[in-house]
């Protein structure tokens, strides 16, 4: 940290300031306690979510003492890699048999949101998706791979919930419109179908949260003194005849035209640095 100090203070003389550094009088240090996002222990989805069945909200226990462990990640994965229509959410034989074919050697449960990079590197061919629920649903965590096993996980209260639908998760919150829809990731936009959705291209871009203001909120400028003054400013404006036009041809054209602007004059003048300029005025005389 001393270095950083010491190397930032000499590229601040360097570029000119005229400063020369004498003596450190104080140095205060803020820290703040990190507490990363991770999945664990079961918990009940919120009503607004749970009715939608649009997630799996896996249950499970430990073999050995019958309680409930942490890791709803690996339970999430391997409901993913075996969908079924009844029971999604236990976890069986072929559900435990799928999860011990998974990597998991230096993964530490509960997954947090940065270990799942480990997991895909582990699992070249999974690639694991997080959205967020706040009042909302939003992108926490967007894949940066497109693998033949691609799995989309809903983070509430700390635990991961497969997502078996983003459509009926997300589209009461993006459209009015009931019909399914085909949403990208990144941006939660949505498409019709996925034809539309693979010419949509936004991989540079990162992934971001659509906040929108309430109803009946108008957002307008109001911070006038913030404003920055230009040098120069042209003051214009421009005049024109209307003239009527009686047919058109169809052959060229299937736009109805019905008068044409002939140019009449101009008039203009210039301010530059609370100067202005004398006023040029035109007008046409004559055709």
């Amino acid at each position: 940290m001393a270095e950083q100090v010491l190397e930032d203070l000499a590229k601040f003389q360097m570029n000119g300031s005229g400063w020369t550094f004498h003596s450190t009088v104080a140095l205060d240090i803020h820290t703040v306690g990190y507490k990363p996002l991770r999945g664990g222990n079961f918990v009940k989805l919120p009503k607004f979510l749970s009715r939608k069945e649009a997630s799996v909200n896996m249950k499970f226990r430990n073999e050995t003492t019958t309680k409930k462990d942490n890791q709803c990640f690996k339970w999430c994965i391997a409901r993913a890699l075996n969908p079924v229509e009844r029971d999604s959410g236990r976890t069986s034989k072929i559900l435990r048999k799928e999860a011990e074919s998974l990597t998991f050697t230096v993964i530490e449960f509960p997954v947090s949101l940065k270990a799942i990079d480990k997991f895909e590197r582990l699992n070249p061919k999974i690639a694991v998706s997080v959205l967020g629920y706040e009042n909302s649903i939003y992108p926490l965590r967007t894949s940066k791979f497109k693998r033949e096993n691609n799995a989309t996980f809903l983070l509430e209260n700390k635990h991961f919930c497969l997502v078996k639908s983003l459509s009926r998760l997300y589209s009461s919150q993006s459209s009015k419109d009931t019909r399914k829809k085909e949403y990208c990731l990144r941006c939660l936009n949505h498409f019709p179908s996925k034809k539309a959705l693979e010419q949509h291209d936004c991989d540079n871009y990162d992934a971001v949260k659509l906040t929108l203001p309430e109803k009946g909120v108008v957002e307008a400028f109001k911070n006038h003194k913030h404003l920055m003054r230009v040098p120069i400013v042209v003051y214009a404006d421009f005049e024109s005849f209307i003239r009527p036009i009686d047919t058109c041809n169809p052959e060229k054209s299937f736009t109805k035209k019905y008068q044409k602007h002939e140019p009449s004059g101009f008039y203009f003048f210039v301010k530059c640095l609370g100067k202005f300029s004398q006023p040029v005025l035109f007008t046409k005389t004559r055709e």
